[in-house]
């Protein structure tokens, strides 16, 4: 895959659809204690990069991390800055192809989370690229799995009446090979196992330790990649 058009791409799509989906996203915050497992203690300054409804970068920062977020999106920015005044600072709109606005190696860590499913091949090498150069140390890409195929289906349903679900899922050998542009070396681990895989409840129980999530997380290695919602790949760059 190369250059594509797929689902929402535009910025006044965009603007359009935050006000009326800004709310629903705020329920599902799995992927902000994903994120959280993988930073560490000297991990001062921390960005999600197509922050969208902007929870995990807000529940990132109930939790004491120092994050900031940005959006494509004037309607998503507006929205979270109301509903997170306090973090009003911490957010801003750009543009991840240029964020001329960032300085190299500003962030320590930098992060999105199903952002790359509405870019081509092309696309995400720009978006790598810029994306290191803010990052000092890592960067996280969070895709849509492309090794489970009911979730596929779940989404390629949605999809035939909502643009919404018009999505590009990722194998691992992909993903991998698009960090690997800009990182020495990456690691892959599927997310967003769910309640039968006691996933869920390790995060609601609200008591485990970062320590804890990232050691349960990694231990199976591949051995749910057919169930996981999300494969959040870490680069070290």
């Amino acid at each position: 895959m190369s250059e594509q058009r797929i689902g929402v791409r535009t910025l006044d799509q965009w603007d359009l659809i935050w006000p009326e989906i800004f709310d629903h996203y705020q329920q599902d915050l799995r992927h902000a204690h994903y994120v959280n497992a993988f930073l560490t203690d000297t991990d001062e300054r921390i960005l999600e990069i197509g922050a969208g409804s902007f929870r995990d970068m807000a529940l990132l920062n109930r939790v004491g991390v120092n994050c900031s977020g940005m959006d494509f999106s004037y309607a998503s920015v507006k929205m979270a800055k109301f509903e997170f005044p306090n973090l009003a600072d911490k957010i801003f709109q750009g543009d991840a192809f240029n964020l001329s606005s960032v300085p190299d190696k500003a962030f320590d860590v930098s992060f999105h989370n199903g952002f790359w499913a509405l870019f081509g091949d092309n696309e995400i090498s720009r978006l790598v690229i810029e994306q290191a150069r803010v990052s000092r140390y890592r960067v996280m890409a969070t895709v849509h799995n492309a090794h489970n195929p009911q979730f596929v289906e779940y989404f390629a349903k949605l999809a035939e009446e909502n643009p919404l679900y018009q999505i590009r899922f990722f194998e691992v050998g992909e993903i991998q090979e698009h960090l690997l542009k800009v990182c020495r070396s990456v690691v892959t681990v599927p997310v967003g196992k769910g309640k039968k895989y006691h996933e869920d409840a390790m995060i609601n129980q609200g008591t485990t330790s970062r320590a804890q999530l990232r050691n349960f997380l990694t231990q199976a290695g591949m051995e749910h990649l057919a169930v996981s919602e999300r494969l959040l790949c870490i680069g070290q760059l």
